[in-house]
């Protein structure tokens, strides 16, 4: 007995030194009001419906997005053959999972039922009863995927490049999670980084249809709705992510509260949720953005997560005549050096370094999900820099190809990023990547040593 209590409490004290106090004292009373149901009146179930702001106050708020709707863009058109698949694919029920599985859900998928196990989650459990993972569940990932609606960027997309009007089938398939997803209940409720992304997501596909017949006063009564709720919850629970978490959650969730508060800002709390979103949003990235423009979760691809959220609070926020604090520019421009140096030219992939669970939120060009191209080149365009990668799609639906823009030489040479302990030798035909650093921030893997030659 006293060995396993002397164990206990050197497993406590390692937490204590690890984590810090802070962290500590935050999650003990997270898990005691979690526990205790305290939490269920913190995020009410079945709140009265209410028309926050109408159709056409929304239309007229004077905000501007990337584009004016679906009838104003002038992006060059094409089609392609993977393009075409994988929309075809979308509207026969499948969709590609954590962008490498290709699952069949079926054209009558509920949103609760994980595809990997078979295992429906019970849509009437508050969402501070569900667990991310259990052995009868599985993984609560596989349930999220869909319910984030990046599948539908290739279905905007085929939209516009083929010319076929995809609204109906865009808002059908919103309603259908709305219907099948009570406020703060169940597992698509779980996870505030979901949420943010839904709603981004959900923007997108606003303005694009904002001119559509399919986006009526009753479809729209139903996403503000939802969509008020959804940010609600995600503003009264930002400090797990900000205190528990650290990552690109909180950078996903504050410029979600950032923009949400912008667009929607007719909602009860819209001004709080912008202020305080672009002032957390702005600490995110000055916190986990190094000084050399390394990223303090030591994987590539959730730096490059973090590139497309800053694309879209730089551009948005200039778009709308605002502007972050200096350090956001400044971390985003040393981000683009960063993963331009560690690029291979030839096919734009990176070392895959660090965790890698498929993210990529905004897909809005053709290619393989580990050419990092598409979305470093877009970044540089939003802060007027050309970092020598040829103009990609994403730039053009941020609205933002072919500015003016300064150069970024990035040639031959040896390059260091003492912060995050990564070391690069670019030279004609090979690139070599080595991680040997010391830990500032908890790493998720044990990486150190990690080498990357490419010939």
């Amino acid at each position: 007995m006293i060995s396993i209590m002397a164990v206990n409490i050197s497993k406590a004290a390692d937490l204590i030194r690890n984590m810090g106090w802070r962290y500590v004292g935050f999650r003990v009373r997270y898990e005691l009001l979690r526990r205790s149901g305290l939490y269920r009146s913190k995020f009410p179930t079945a709140p009265a419906f209410r028309q926050y702001i109408t159709l056409e106050n929304w239309k007229n708020n004077g905000k501007q997005f990337f584009f004016e709707s679906r009838e104003q863009l002038t992006i060059p058109k094409f089609q392609d053959t993977g393009l075409r698949e994988r929309y075809e694919a979308i509207r026969n029920g499948k969709i590609l999972m954590f962008n490498s599985l290709l699952t069949d859900l079926g054209n009558e998928y509920d949103w609760i039922t994980n595809p990997d196990t078979g295992y429906k989650y019970d849509i009437g459990k508050h969402w501070t009863e569900i667990a991310d993972y259990s052995a009868e569940a599985g993984d609560i990932k596989f349930v999220w995927e869909k319910s984030r609606f990046c599948y539908l960027y290739d279905i905007i997309r085929y939209d516009y490049h083929y010319g076929e009007d995809c609204a109906e089938f865009v808002f059908r398939e919103i309603l259908s999670w709305i219907k099948n997803n009570p406020v703060n209940c169940g597992p698509n409720y779980r996870c505030s980084q979901e949420i943010s992304l839904r709603v981004l997501n959900w923007t997108f596909v606003l303005y694009y249809y904002k001119n559509s017949r399919h986006l009526t006063e009753n479809v729209f009564n139903e996403m503000q709705y939802a969509i008020f709720h959804q940010m609600e919850h995600v503003y009264s629970n930002i400090d797990f992510s900000r205190i528990a978490v650290r990552n690109n959650h909180a950078v996903t969730e504050s410029v979600a509260l950032y923009l949400a508060g912008m667009f929607y800002s007719g909602m009860p709390g819209a001004e709080t949720w912008k202020k305080n979103g672009r002032k957390w949003f702005e600490e995110e990235i000055a916190y986990q953005i190094y000084e050399d423009g390394s990223y303090l979760q030591f994987s590539m691809n959730y730096h490059r997560v973090v590139a497309q959220l800053l694309t879209w609070g730089i551009v948005l926020a200039g778009r709308n005549g605002e502007k972050m604090s200096n350090i956001v520019y400044d971390r985003a421009k040393r981000s683009v050096r960063f993963l331009a140096t560690c690029m291979v030219e030839e096919n734009g992939w990176l070392p895959n370094y660090g965790a890698n669970d498929g993210a990529l939120f905004f897909t809005l060009s053709e290619g393989h999900f580990r050419d990092y191209r598409p979305q470093v080149q877009a970044l540089a365009a939003a802060l007027g820099v050309d970092a020598g990668i040829a103009a990609c799609e994403d730039a053009a639906w941020y609205g933002i190809a072919g500015m003016p823009a300064e150069q970024m030489l990035i040639g031959q040479g040896r390059y260091s990023f003492p912060k995050g302990g990564c070391y690069v030798i670019r030279e004609h035909e090979t690139l070599t990547f080595i991680k040997c650093g010391s830990y500032k921030d908890r790493p998720l893997q044990a990486d150190n040593l990690h080498l990357d030659v490419w010939y």
